[in-house]
Parts: structure tokens; sequence; C-alpha cells
């Protein structure tokens, strides 16, 4: 009897623990990039746990607005003008394309103030996009103070990063984030950006 008491807490025991292992691993798989800067941020994977649950929570008391089809169309108009520029001026497009992204988020009802902020709760739905943009924005500050030294194709990589940001949250704000399932967009895809003619 003893020996299946033990046994039966052994068993318990390897269920808790194999349980926050998971729950580990679903994070990280859910956050990706983001969940890796955040550990190395934090300075262990315990603390960016609870970063991480920190975000979840701040995020679940937005009170986010969704698009009506108007607005939505008005956005992915925007957009698609903001792309067009990018053939005569990639620079001023690259500020543009992060101005569109605040706008939409803004909008949506992400607070205003601290763009990391603002990126930490985006990170909760758009994981994936938000490290593109993290990306971006250094090649956009690296492009404002020295033009010459930034690639064409640096800033061509960095607005597609923009766009895919900016193409998740034009989608989703049509549908609960919590889902965020794909569907075809007014917005042309993030490879879509051509440089040149």
């Amino acid at each position: 009897m003893i020996i299946g008491v033990i046994a039966a807490i052994v068993i318990v025991v390897g269920l808790a623990i194999a349980a926050v292992e998971y729950d580990r691993r679903r994070k990280r798989a859910a956050f990706g990039a983001e969940y890796e800067a955040l550990v190395e941020q934090e300075g262990s994977r315990r603390a960016a746990d609870k970063e991480l649950g920190r975000r979840r929570r701040a995020y679940s008391n937005l009170d986010l607005r969704p698009l009506g089809a108007q607005e939505r169309d008005s956005y992915a108009a925007e957009w698609r003008k903001v792309q067009e520029s990018f053939v005569d001026d990639p620079a001023t497009a690259l500020n543009d394309a992060e101005a569109a992204v605040v706008r939409l988020a803004r909008f949506r009802g992400y607070p205003g103030g601290d763009g990391e902020a603002l990126l930490e709760l985006l990170s909760v739905p758009h994981a994936t996009a938000v490290s593109g943009y993290r990306e971006a924005a250094q090649v956009r500050q690296t492009t404002e103070t020295d033009p010459q030294g930034t690639s064409t194709e640096s800033i061509r990589q960095a607005f597609q990063k923009y766009a895919a940001l900016f193409n998740d949250m034009l989608t989703a704000a049509g549908q609960d984030e919590g889902t965020h399932q794909s569907r075809s967009s007014d917005v042309e895809p993030a490879d879509s950006v051509e440089v040149g003619r």
C-alpha cells in the first residue's frame, strides 16, 4: 500500500511538471522570436514567462474596437498609397509605413504614449509580425541617421515587415483577435513590394 501511495505521488508530481513544461513550450511556440528576445531581456525563461503573463493580462483588459467594412477599406486604401510611394521614395515610405501601423493600432484602442508598451500589447495577438516590426524599426532609424548607408534592399525588407504587421492587424480587426484566422485582405501581400520599375 505504501508503494502504491508513493507511486501515485510520483505520477501526480510528474504530471504537474509535464503540464508546466507543456505550458511553457506552448508560450514559446506562440511568441516565437519575441519570446527568445524576451528571455534575453529578462534574463531567464521564468522571468520571460512572468512578463508574458503580464502582457496577456494587460491585453485582455483592452477594449479593442473592430473595424467596419468602410473603415477597413479606408485603412487598406491608405496602405496602398504608402506602398505605391515606395518606388519614388523608399525612406519616406518606410516612415509612412510605421506611422500607418501606429495609426491603425491607436484607432483600434491600443493605448497611446510609449511605443514599447504598444509593441508589448501587439505581441500578444501578433507575436511573429511584431518581431519583424522591431527589425524594421531598426532599419528605419538607421535610414534616418544615415540615408545613404542603408541599401534599398534593406529598406524593402523592412517595408515588407511593416506590411506583414499591418496586414495581420487589418485582418484581425474584423474578427476576434483571439481566434486569429487567416483570411484574404484588401491589402496586397507583404512580399508584393517592388523596387524599381
